[in-house]
């Protein structure tokens, strides 16, 4: 046994040093003389020369350089044909009766069916309104709920690894049509919810405006942890990386665990909360029980008002989430400027 032992580790040996004498000096001369020639050595030489602020921009745009050249490649079509349809006075496909081919036609420029919306629609502008007060209070409170999820699963509690992949699982199963059956047999409400126990007690005791916001919110409760999957994950990563000897700091200088969570833990996860916002944002208001996507859906096909038409509401739907994402994002600004 010993014998094989040291056979395998002189191989592995002489190995090593054929590569080190033989192969990597060569190598090296190969790779030096494409990345000259390829001006790749002289932009290195560039990056090297910009202050440690730019260093970090030039490599935050190259992270998300593929994306943007995805967008470029697969959105940037869609969008700009999305915009032309919203506008457009007709768009339907027209068949061709002399080639037997089916052809996509947009004819006109208008403005008519955004004013067709707010002028003689009265039930669609409800249903706006609705639906932006809806994701308005939705996404406060998911952010909440994931956030003290992660401040749990943060404490040094066997089985961390499972909760992750529990509080993960829903991301899965909303996926698809499994809103729309969780939905349509009402398993994403509280029985207690749904039996009137709780809101009766809320409309008893508050304000009728205030009371129809919390149950509301009690309403979705079930719907709210589940979408805290990804963004608690989120959060227990930016926990993790904080530094522990400020907390240390802290606590030398009388700070108690509340103290800490306002002034140490909550500003160091301010960046994470935008991208939570936005990515919560986003989903919640393109779930498939959306009543202005289910909106956008039929109207699609309905002869009165058409492609155009729904191409409308499906920009005001995001012009929604836009608003959404810049007062949450403005409101984490300017509260973030109070610990600089």
């Amino acid at each position: 046994m010993k014998k094989i032992r040291n056979f395998f580790k002189n191989t592995f040996n002489k190995i090593t040093l054929f590569y080190e004498n033989k192969i990597r000096p060569r190598k090296d001369k190969v790779i030096s003389f494409i990345l000259k020639y390829l001006g790749i050595s002289f932009v290195h030489k560039q990056f090297l020369k910009l202050n440690a602020k730019r260093r970090k921009a030039v490599i935050g745009l190259l992270f998300v350089l593929p994306w943007l050249v995805g967008l470029y490649i697969f959105g940037l079509q869609p969008f700009i044909q999305a915009i032309r349809i919203s506008l457009a006075d007709q768009a339907k496909y027209v068949i061709d009766l002399n080639t037997n081919s089916v052809a996509f036609e947009v004819k006109g420029w208008t403005f008519k069916h955004f004013i067709s919306l707010f002028k003689t629609q009265p039930d669609h502008v409800e249903l706006v309104f609705d639906v932006f007060l809806d994701i308005l209070l939705i996404v406060p409170l998911v952010m909440v709920f994931a956030l003290v999820l992660a401040l749990m699963i943060n404490q040094n509690i066997k089985g961390k690894g499972i909760f992750r992949v529990i509080f993960f699982i829903p991301v899965i199963l909303l996926s698809g049509s499994m809103l729309y059956y969780f939905s349509e047999y009402n398993l994403l409400r509280a029985p207690a919810v749904e039996s009137g126990a709780i809101t009766s007690g809320i409309y008893k005791y508050l304000p009728a405006q205030l009371a129809s916001l919390i149950t509301l919110a009690f309403e979705k409760i079930v719907l709210i942890l589940w979408l805290s999957g990804v963004q608690t994950l989120i959060f227990l990563a930016g926990l993790q990386k904080a530094d522990k000897t400020v907390y240390e700091a802290a606590s030398i200088d009388g700070a108690n665990l509340w103290d800490s969570f306002w002034k140490i833990t909550l500003p160091g996860l301010h960046s994470l909360m935008i991208i939570n916002i936005i990515y919560t944002a986003v989903i919640y208001a393109n779930l498939s029980n959306n009543r202005l996507v289910v909106l956008i859906e039929n109207t699609l096909v309905d002869v009165r008002f058409g492609r155009p038409y729904s191409t409308a509401l499906a920009w005001i739907l995001f012009v929604i989430e836009l608003l959404i994402i810049g007062i949450y994002t403005l409101l984490i600004k300017l509260s973030n400027k109070r610990y600089q």
